[in-house]
C-alpha cells in the first residue's frame, strides 16, 4: 500500500469509506479477521489460540456472531482495511460493549477513525459507557484513547475459541466525540 499522510484530498482521511456491514462483505470480513489477528498478535497469542480464532472465523457460525452486533468497515480504495463491532452489553442498560476491531494496517489512523465512529453512534444510541476486550497488542491502542483497563481474564467466542484479554472500559463525554462523522 502506498503511503498515504496527512488532511488534504487524496489522504487516507479523505479515503477512507465508512459503511455498515453487508450481507456481501462476509467473505472480506472473514479473510481481514483471520489474517489481521494472525499478523498482529504473534507474541501475546499462542498457535493454538490464533488457530481456534481462525476456525471460528471460517466456521458456519462466525456470520451468526457477526449479526448479533451493529458492524461497520472501512473501505480503502474497494479493498476491506478494518472493522468495528459494539452491542449493547451489561445489565445497567448504560453500557455498549466492542465486539472486536480489526485492522489490516496498523498505525495509519484506521482504528482510530473505526473507534471515534463507534463512540458516536454508541453515544447516539444512548449509552454512556463503554468496554471492550483487548488482546494485550490492543491494550496500547484503547489506552491512548480514553480507556481505562479493569481486569483480566477471557474471552470465550465459542467452545473451543478462549482468548486471553484485558478488559477496558471508558465513561463518554456529553455531547458528540471529536474526530466522528456520523452520516
Amino acid at each position: 500500500m502506498a503511503h498515504v499522510s496527512g488532511p488534504g484530498p487524496g489522504s487516507l482521511d479523505d479515503r477512507l469509506v465508512l459503511r455498515p456491514i453487508g450481507i456481501d462483505d462476509f467473505s472480506s470480513v472473514r479473510y481481514l479477521h483471520a489474517t489481521s489477528l494472525r499478523a498482529q498478535t504473534l507474541d501475546v497469542l499462542s498457535e493454538e489460540e490464533v488457530a481456534a480464532f481462525v476456525r471460528l472465523v471460517y466456521s458456519p457460525a462466525y456470520p451468526d456472531l457477526l449479526l448479533k452486533e451493529e458492524m461497520w468497515c472501512g473501505w480503502l480504495d474497494g479493498e476491506l482495511i478494518g472493522t468495528i463491532s459494539w452491542h449493547a452489553g451489561g445489565s445497567s442498560g448504560s453500557t455498549a460493549s466492542i465486539g472486536g476491531i480489526f485492522v489490516r494496517h496498523p498505525r495509519l489512523g484506521i482504528g482510530r477513525r473505526l473507534l471515534a465512529e463507534a463512540e458516536a453512534r454508541v453515544h447516539q444510541s444512548g449509552f454512556e459507557r463503554l468496554s471492550a476486550c483487548a488482546t494485550a497488542n490492543a491494550v496500547p491502542f484503547f489506552l491512548k484513547f480514553g480507556y481505562e483497563p479493569v481486569s483480566r481474564g477471557v474471552r470465550s467466542l465459542s467452545v473451543e475459541c478462549v482468548l486471553p484479554v484485558t478488559f477496558v472500559k471508558k465513561r463518554l463525554p456529553p455531547g458528540r466525540p471529536a474526530g466522528a462523522a456520523l452520516n
